[in-house]
Parts: structure tokens; C-alpha cells; sequence
């Protein structure tokens, strides 16, 4: 048994090592991560559940943002900073609070 490259549409999406008598699959991909370490007999099995898991209608991967509001007694916005690492800037006004 050697590895293997798994494509979908002629894109490379994971690779089969041999793991015993078995493969396992390494997803190199963001779609297939939910196959990634799994066990397949077969490389044709690894091929199939890469073309079921990619062929599903397109739908939401994330759910829909949402925005946390402040009820009474709970801490205001303004008593949350930023750390260094943020992306979002912070204005010298801000960085005062």
C-alpha cells in the first residue's frame, strides 16, 4: 500500500496513508475536515464519502451572526476592551476608558 491523493473536481482535497491494513484520510481541505482521520477499507470508500460530503447542496456553514445587547445589572460595552493582537482598531479616546 502506498498514499494515495483524493481529488473532487480535479482539485486535490485530502490524502490516503496506509494505516495498517487500512487508510486513513487527511483532509487538506476546509470541506472535507469532517472526514479527516477517518478509517477506510478502500480507497474507492474514502472516494465516495468525499463525493457525498461535497456534492450537498450549498448551505449555511455558520450560523447567523447575532449581537449581544446589554440588559440592566449586566456589564455596559463600554467596560470591554480590546487586547493588542485585535484587529479592530481602537481610538485614543477609546483606549482611555
Amino acid at each position: 500500500m502506498q498514499k494515495q491523493i483524493v481529488e473532487f473536481n480535479g482539485e486535490a482535497v485530502g490524502a490516503l496513508v496506509p494505516d495498517g491494513d487500512r487508510f486513513r484520510f487527511m483532509a487538506v481541505k476546509y470541506g472535507v475536515w469532517n472526514l479527516d482521520g477517518r478509517l477506510f477499507s478502500r480507497p474507492v470508500e474514502a472516494k465516495q464519502a468525499v463525493t457525498a460530503l461535497l456534492s450537498k447542496p450549498a448551505g449555511r456553514s455558520m450560523p447567523a451572526a447575532s449581537f449581544w445587547v446589554p440588559r440592566k445589572g449586566e456589564p455596559s460595552e463600554s467596560q470591554f476592551s480590546w487586547n493588542a493582537a485585535s484587529a479592530v482598531p481602537v481610538s485614543r479616546k477609546e483606549a482611555r476608558v
